[in-house]
């Protein structure tokens, strides 16, 4: 055997045994050593969320369904479960614009729902309602003593801008799957 081939035995034979130790690392590692974890997220756990965008009346109605964004990792048992700006979506439960004789606008959401880090939907409950400012009895009472032309004001403007933060709580305990 010349110096060349047995050289070449080498090699082949060190690539078999690097192929083997690979094979073995990936496929016959303990459960442990690549197991993923379930955790459960107890109802009850705070979850604070932000507007992605204004959300007034005059654009949504009821049932309309809008998207939020976390505001910061939700952590059970040292694991990240929910992720800052995981997407969560919440509902139109209340538009009403506002109108004459002082009559205010109101919008209100529900959040129904975010997602986790296995892709889990997670139930949340939590409300957000503002009203803007109510004129009617202003309205009404100028109209009487003074103008009618006092009825044509209109109550306060509602809305909610972009960034608005909103409590909310996990609805029921809920397993997700990390890493």
């Amino acid at each position: 055997m010349t110096a060349l081939t047995k050289g070449r035995s080498i090699a082949f034979q060190f690539l078999t045994i690097g192929t083997l130790f690979a094979f073995m690392w990936t496929f016959l590692l303990p459960q442990e050593a690549i197991a993923q974890q379930k955790v459960q997220i107890p109802a009850g756990t705070a979850v604070l969320l932000k507007t992605n965008t204004t959300l007034t009346p005059e654009q949504l109605n009821v049932g309309d369904t809008v998207d939020l964004s976390v505001v910061s990792d939700i952590v059970v048992d040292g694991e990240v479960v929910i992720k800052a700006g995981a997407t969560a979506r919440g509902e139109i439960t209340t538009s009403k614009e506002n109108n004459f004789i002082g009559i205010a606008a109101k919008i209100g959401l529900a959040v129904r729902s975010v997602q986790a880090v296995d892709g889990t939907t997670v139930p949340l409950s939590g409300t957000k309602l503002v009203e803007g400012k109510d004129r009617m009895v202003l309205s009404i009472g100028l109209a009487l003593v003074c103008c009618i032309l006092f009825g044509l004001m209109k109550g306060g403007d509602a809305f909610l801008p972009a960034g608005t933060q909103i409590g909310t709580t996990i609805a029921a305990t809920t397993t997700v799957t990390v890493q």
